[in-house]
């Protein structure tokens, strides 16, 4: 899966230190592609073999991979379109969502220029305080989640894993919630907050960690996938 390389929007240098809002929104601003682009250059944005992919969507079919597409170029706004390369008219054309999956070249057609979603990397693993605000939000998260595992629900070994990284801190945290959802975050968001916290059984955790297991919302069908792997 492909978009045109000028429809995407290039990071600038973050600041050395973020301590307020107006640092944030620098940090996640993005450049205009330069117009020495070709349109017709293409960024690879996901790829692998065929029996992943079906075993990712399970039976979502095409549905999954248009809200991947999404997720990743336009997440709160949605307003690009998947096609799929018709190699016997040698043309795109619009990927329907019961569509089943091929072994395909697939395109996300947008017109305007997007940024693509930033993964906060990670220098070193976080660890959670035994006391203060951190082990508050620790309680009310595993409470909340009835002290088991929020998607296998194991009871042991549980960790408090968080959705949005400690890292990135309360202004950082505010740009990442206008990226995904069009709601305006709640004044006094923290990255403390609970909504932010997940109880996880500890391998899950140590794959989301490392953004080898994912997240996302989906259709109620038969057999939901509640996790989305990658490699």
């Amino acid at each position: 899966m492909c978009i045109l390389t000028s429809r995407v929007g290039l990071y600038s240098e973050p600041p050395a230190e973020i301590t307020d809002d107006q640092g944030a929104q620098s940090a996640m601003m993005t450049m205009d592609p330069s117009p020495n682009n070709i349109s017709s250059t293409f960024t690879r944005l996901i790829y692998g073999p065929l029996d992943d992919f079906l075993a990712y969507s399970r039976e979502e079919n095409s549905r999954w991979l248009i809200d991947i597409a999404h997720d990743i170029c336009d997440p709160r706004l949605r307003r690009g379109s998947l096609r799929v390369w018709d190699v016997a008219a040698q043309e795109w054309r619009n990927l329907n969502p019961t569509d089943p999956l091929t072994a395909s070249i697939y395109l996300y057609h947008i017109q305007d220029v997007v940024s693509l979603s930033k993964i906060s990397v990670c220098v070193s693993k976080s660890k959670t305080a035994a006391t203060g605000i951190p082990a508050t939000m620790a309680g009310r998260v595993k409470a909340r989640d009835g002290h088991r595992c929020w998607l296998t629900r194991f009871r042991w070994p549980l960790v408090n894993s968080h959705v949005c990284p400690k890292r990135m801190g309360d202004h950082l945290l505010r740009v990442v919630w206008n990226t995904f959802v069009l709601a305006p975050p709640p004044p006094a968001l923290s990255i403390y907050d609970e909504m932010i916290g997940i109880t996880l059984y500890g391998p899950i955790d140590s794959l989301f960690d490392i953004y080898q297991c994912g997240l996302r919302l989906v259709a109620p069908v038969r057999n939901p996938p509640l996790l989305a792997f990658y490699s």
